[in-house]
């Protein structure tokens, strides 16, 4: 039966209306969604066998300390690129030693 109202379509004696267009967009987009789906989950798995043979350990360097006297000058932080270097440099020293970071001290250097 459907084969014949495929042809019926194709000779153009049977027309085809809303409601039938739309529910094969919607098959048609649930096929897509599905397939994608699915690719997603076997990438997934495959990089997490991946990463569980080849991981390898990081070394943490130690937290840096300043055992100087305080003979440093204070730094006004008017300027909006050295906020966004400190805010970096933070966030680069953070994601190196994954523990949480607190800024301190912070000085030009010369």
């Amino acid at each position: 039966m459907n084969l014949i109202k495929l042809l019926a379509i194709m000779d153009g004696s049977l027309k085809y209306d809303f409601s039938n267009g739309a529910i094969v967009c919607l098959v048609a987009i649930l096929i897509v969604f599905s397939v994608l789906l699915t690719i997603i989950g076997i990438t997934t798995g495959v990089f997490g066998l991946l990463n569980k043979f080849t991981k390898e350990e990081k070394v943490v360097p130690a937290a840096v300390t300043n055992n100087t006297t305080n003979n440093s000058v204070s730094v006004n932080i008017d300027d909006e690129d050295m906020m966004a270097a400190i805010l970096v440099a933070t966030i680069d020293y953070r994601n190196e030693v994954k523990e949480d970071v607190k800024v301190i001290n912070v000085r030009e250097v010369k």
